[in-house]
Parts: C-alpha cells; sequence; structure tokens
C-alpha cells in the first residue's frame, strides 16, 4: 500500500467512528505511521482530505448505478434499489461518512442526487419532475440507511409496487382544511428555569454550530452565569447534547400525537404531517439540523429517535390493510419523503411552493408514478 493509500484508508476509518470535527490530521497520520508533514504532501488540510473520501464514494456509487439489470420498468427499479442496498453494505464506512458530509458539502449531495435522477430517468424513459424525484429516491434512499442502520432487511417488491402504484385511497384537492386547521405545539410552562435556558441556547448552539465548536464557557458566558452551575445540571457536554436531543424528539412527537385527526384519512394526515414539518422548521432550520447530526454524534440516540417515530407512524398507518412489516415500509417511505423534503428546503434551497409541493405528494401517496407517466 502506497503512502498516500495509508493516509486514506487510517482516514475512513477515524472518519466513520468519531465525527468530523474531533479528527484530527495528527490522529490520521499516527494511525497511517507515517509524519504528519508527510499528510501535506497529498492533502492540505482536512477537509481537502474529507471531500476526497467524498469524491471516491460518489465515484463508487456511480459505477455501481451502471450495473442496473432488468427488461420492465418494474424490473430495473428492483435492480436499482438491490444495488442501493449492495453498496451500502459493502461500502459501510464509506457512506456513513458520506452521510455526515452531505450536509458539510452539499456539492457532493447535488452530484450524488444528479447520479441517481439520470439512472431512474432511464428506468422510466422520461423527465422525473422534482416532487417525483423526491417521492422515488426519498423513499428508496431513506428506506436503505434506516434498514441497514438497524440490520434489517425489508420487501423490495413491496417497496416497488407501492412507489408505482401508490398506498393511500384519496388524495387532497384542497388544502385550505390543513392550512385552517387548529395545528398544536407544546411549550414548556417553566421555561424561565436555568436548566431549560441552557437547554434553548445549547439547542440553537448546537444547531448552528459544529459540535466540537461549542464550548461550555461560550454558553455560560451567553447566559451570564458560572460553568458550575451548568455542571450542576449536566455531568458533560456528552450528556448536554443528549438531553437537548431528547427534548426536541419529544417536540416531534408531539407534534405528530397532538394533531392526530381521526377523521383524517391516511393521505390527509401525512399531507398535514409534511406541513407540519416544514412548519415547525422553517424558522428554526438549526434544529433540523441537530437531529441529523445526531446520528455522528451519538448513534444510539439517533436510533432510539428512529424506532419512535417510525413506530407512531406505523400506528397511524393501523387503518389500512397491510401487514406490519409492509406499514413498516410505508412509514419509512414518509419519513424518506420527509427527510429529502428537509434537504431540498433548508439545504439545496431548491423548493420553494410548498402548496404545489404539497398536492403532488398527496397525488403521489395515491396514484404513484404509474398513473402518472
Amino acid at each position: 500500500m502506497s503512502t498516500k493509500d495509508r493516509i486514506i484508508e487510517a482516514a475512513i476509518e477515524l472518519f466513520y467512528e468519531i465525527p468530523y470535527g474531533d479528527v484530527s490530521l495528527l490522529q490520521i497520520s499516527k494511525n497511517a505511521q507515517v509524519s504528519n508533514g508527510i499528510i501535506y504532501k497529498y492533502f492540505k488540510n482536512k477537509e481537502e482530505l474529507f471531500q476526497h473520501l467524498l469524491e471516491i464514494i460518489s465515484e463508487r456509487i456511480e459505477n455501481k448505478l451502471e450495473n442496473i439489470l432488468g427488461e420492465t420498468r418494474e424490473e430495473k427499479l428492483k435492480s436499482y434499489i438491490r444495488l442501493n442496498v449492495e453498496i451500502t453494505q459493502e461500502e459501510k464506512k464509506l457512506i456513513k461518512i458520506f452521510r455526515e458530509g452531505q450536509y458539510k458539502f452539499i456539492q457532493y449531495e447535488k452530484r450524488i442526487k444528479k447520479a441517481y435522477l439520470k439512472k431512474l430517468e432511464e428506468i422510466f424513459e422520461r423527465k422525473l419532475n422534482e416532487f417525483e424525484m423526491i417521492y422515488i429516491l426519498g423513499s428508496i434512499r431513506f428506506i436503505n440507511i434506516s434498514y441497514n442502520s438497524r440490520g434489517m432487511k425489508y420487501d423490495i417488491d413491496f417497496l416497488v409496487k407501492i412507489i408505482f402504484n401508490g398506498f393511500t385511497m384519496d388524495y387532497i384537492e384542497n388544502l385550505d382544511e390543513i392550512y385552517n386547521a387548529n395545528l398544536y405545539k407544546r411549550i414548556i410552562l417553566n421555561s424561565d428555569n436555568f436548566k431549560h435556558k441552557f437547554l434553548e441556547k445549547g439547542e440553537k448552539l448546537f444547531g448552528l454550530n459544529e459540535y466540537h465548536d461549542v464550548k461550555i464557557k461560550e454558553i455560560t458566558e451567553k447566559l451570564d452565569c458560572s460553568i458550575g452551575l451548568f455542571y450542576s445540571f449536566f455531568e458533560s457536554k456528552d450528556i448536554f447534547l443528549i438531553e437537548i436531543v431528547e427534548k426536541l424528539k419529544k417536540e416531534i412527537l408531539f407534534l405528530i400525537k397532538d394533531n392526530y385527526n381521526e377523521e383524517f384519512n391516511t393521505n390527509k394526515l401525512y399531507i398535514m404531517y409534511l406541513y407540519i414539518f416544514i412548519e415547525f422548521y422553517k424558522s428554526t432550520s438549526y434544529k433540523y439540523k441537530l437531529l441529523r447530526d445526531v446520528e455522528f454524534i451519538n448513534f444510539d440516540v439517533y436510533i432510539d429517535y428512529l424506532n419512535k417515530i417510525e413506530k407512531l407512524h406505523i400506528d397511524i398507518l393501523g387503518k389500512n390493510n397491510f401487514s406490519t412489516s409492509e406499514n413498516r415500509v410505508v412509514a419509512n417511505l414518509i419519513l424518506g419523503v420527509q427527510h429529502y423534503i428537509g434537504i431540498e428546503i433548508f439545504f439545496t434551497k431548491e423548493i420553494n411552493d410548498i402548496d404545489k409541493l404539497l398536492k403532488n405528494m398527496s397525488l403521489l401517496f395515491k396514484n404513484g408514478i404509474k398513473k402518472l407517466d
């Protein structure tokens, strides 16, 4: 193995195990068993090295997608999904690195989206609009990561079936009922206590900055209190972050529970939840970033959130005639659509017309992609 390859392998191991902000070139050089100065022969800084890893996995994904097989659209889409599963398993470490980097270096997310979309359009033999792209690509990518993260398998045939044919009975022609509904968000009554002030300030700082850049001293100075007071509430910075995320998780889960309307069909419920999701994060997109970042800071906390929100959606889907395992796939499709709507609105900023977005998603949830050809 060449010196450069040793550096790359060491970087992959460290960036896989440790969040980007906590990895140093000194650590990489030690793990690669080279002097610190040697790294600068190949990479001018940590950012360039990290982006080199994003370049590697981007190329491997693009190459993998060249192997789609099948005669019909359904067969080709199943092959497309299986290739996604394979690359996720074969490149487990680099895929995780990419998932962290897709927000920090958005150009790589745009590149991969373009590659994925190109192959989907070859399968469907036509251009896909931005909403169809979110519906198909958002669900496939999210389900792949969601199940793989928990060591689970899913029914690819069923996923393809609902992508083509939809999964709800109705759709929404008029969004006024959702826009004019009384939608509720819980608030804390004793918000003036110092522990809550710490959590509020920390949530914003962690959401707007890298985890390793946030210092406890900075938080206490902003609140004009002592570091000792901070440690009377939280044992460490890690515990502090976990409590912040637990608070955010409760907010989101309560949003879903409190705004459940038993008179709504599943299509209307999920369009309402998409609307609530957008409204909740519209003025506080840093909360969305924080919830995404926690996957790379504390994986167990992320998995716990995923399990809970998935279960909540499965319970809501109990109205239909699908099995529990099929409802799990549908729930993750919804979460995938929501996740990629978040990327398109808050990161790439490529979606502005929310009314058009919700109406199109409602149609796709009912009809799937086939009937829109």
